[in-house]
């Protein structure tokens, strides 16, 4: 399999970008059958962990995701309940989707798995009992470094994300990879901001030796894999890189392999074929395949930015954490304007730069279609990198959007949607520097800015849906792209969501 043999990756872009209908016509699964996976991995006979039972409810001011918070003690049950916990039941749910983590998820399915590699060993993140599992004991972090090409020296910790692929494919089958990468994406971009909030600077590792990390771990091969590696390092301490000749047969030829068992359902891989093949054909084998950032580009004009009033008090993290909501099965936003100011930090920090291997990343750009916010004219507008406020870009088509602009059953109403958010992406600028791969990295991307504003529109008392049915073409023309390339992966619709009958009971620990 190679990574350059862009006939498969091409095809998949097309495929759940363009075609979408046509790769989900080959066949759905359904949820609640036996082949349903659990929502939770749960390790057996393995050593457990587990961390204190009694968590900070603050975590100081969401600001501090994206300027840092004091240097403190490494608090790794803080970082990885905040970063990916279990925090709610919802209770009467009709939607059969009652378990939720403190990121999104399509359905709820969770196929992101979240590892940690330390000095006394590698663990499994168990969010169902707050614990870590020990996989492997020992220090294998010069592992880690050599797959990553990273210098992990003075690194607190090692987080390692991974994604178990049937975990969504059982239901949505060949589409399911678009879905497990966005949703990977936006679990890094949450980490990264908690450990900010904690005194902590993350670098995301999109690029690494699959195969190598994947042994590591234990992975059952061809079925879960990892997807990002995110060392930790202390506030203001800029991460290092190394390069050097190394193969994942050489790191594998240097650990012993494990089995953990842990608890599974029966699957059939093939009923998903496309996710796993454009996968396999993304693995990188060999230090020397790791692709450079593309040259930057200038990114596109709009009119002069529009200033928006200053934003209103202060939120705690833990609290707009906790207040993240994506509207339930049916988003049926209240209808009433919202103030300007509930955009403010949206168009701040957004497009903040982050520390990854991607060179300037963000890749995308991100688009606002406003149909209600008060003082802020109808219209579609673009966010500037620098935070400076939206920039006019041109009408709504007739004043507002309808449901025509939607793909598939409707999962939200869409005029009553204050603001519809769209992160766009040059498919062809990632796929010429990165190969298949691409298609991870630019999903990934995206989910990081993508978590941003779901975590921004909870400071705000907002929902945030995230949703993919729509049609690609059209949302291009809505926000005046004109070069096909230029893909929108990400499509949020945000507004103030109505009370419902369910009981939505959050987890302490």
């Amino acid at each position: 399999m190679s990574n350059q043999d862009l006939a498969i990756g091409n095809r998949y872009w097309n495929d759940t970008f363009v075609d979408t209908m046509s790769l989900m016509s080959r066949g759905l699964g359904e949820e609640g059958t036996p082949d349903e996976p659990p929502k939770f991995k749960n390790y057996l006979d393995r050593p457990s962990r587990p961390f204190p039972q009694r968590l900070p409810t603050t975590l100081g001011p969401v600001t501090r995701a994206f300027t840092g918070g004091p240097p403190r003690p490494l608090d790794l049950g803080t970082l990885l309940y905040y970063g990916y916990g279990f925090s709610r039941v919802d209770v009467g749910a009709i939607n059969g989707w009652p378990y939720h983590r403190l990121v999104p998820s399509a359905r709820c399915f969770y196929p992101t798995e979240l590892y940690v590699v330390t000095g006394d060993g590698v663990h499994h993140y168990d969010q169902l009992h707050h614990a870590l599992v020990e996989l492997r004991g020992g220090d294998h972090r010069e592992i880690v470094a050599r797959a990553a090409g990273a210098d992990l020296s003075g690194a607190e910790a090692v987080i390692v994300l991974t994604s178990h692929f049937w975990k969504t494919a059982f239901r949505y089958r060949h589409y399911a990879y678009r879905l497990c990468t966005q949703e990977a994406g936006m679990v890094a971009g949450n980490v990264l901001m908690v450990a900010a909030a904690l005194g902590l600077t993350g670098h995301v590792h999109y690029q690494f030796l699959d195969a190598a990390l994947d042994h590591l771990l234990g992975l059952v091969s061809g079925e879960e894999r990892t997807v990002a590696v995110i060392p930790l390092h202390p506030a203001g301490q800029v991460p290092g890189a190394r390069r050097e000749p190394v193969t994942a047969a050489e790191l594998i030829a240097a650990l012993p392999e494990i089995r953990p068992p842990f608890t599974d359902v029966g699957k059939d891989t093939t009923l998903a074929g496309d996710v796993y093949l454009v996968d396999g054909h993304s693995v990188l084998d060999s230090a020397a395949e790791f692709g450079a950032p593309p040259p930057d580009r200038p990114r596109p004009l709009g009119g002069a930015p529009v200033a928006l009033p200053p934003a209103g008090a202060e939120p705690d993290l833990a609290d707009a954490l906790r207040r993240r909501h994506s509207g339930g099965s049916l988003f049926r936003p209240r209808g009433e304007s919202i103030p300007a100011s509930s955009l403010t930090r949206l168009a701040r920090h957004l497009l903040q730069p982050y520390s990854a291997d991607l060179g300037g990343a963000p890749l995308g750009e991100v688009y606002l279609a406003v149909q209600r916010v008060e003082d802020l004219r109808p219209g579609v507008y673009r966010l500037n990198a620098d935070g400076s406020g939206p920039c006019p870009v041109g009408p709504l088509p007739e004043g507002r959007l309808d449901a025509s602009m939607m793909l598939g059953p409707p999962v939200v109403d869409v005029p009553s949607v204050n603001v519809w958010c769209y992160v766009v992406t040059d498919r062809e600028r990632v796929t010429g520097a990165w190969g298949n791969r691409g298609y991870r990295m630019a999903n990934m991307d995206a989910g990081v800015v993508a978590q941003r504003l779901c975590l921004l529109a909870g400071a705000e008392g907002l929902a945030a849906r995230p949703i993919n049915g729509y049609v690609t073409a059209d949302v291009q023309r809505l926000l005046g792209i004109g070069e096909a390339a230029r893909t929108p992966i990400f499509q949020i619709a945000l507004g103030r969501r109505t009370s419902t009958a369910q009981y939505e009971m959050p987890v302490v620990f």
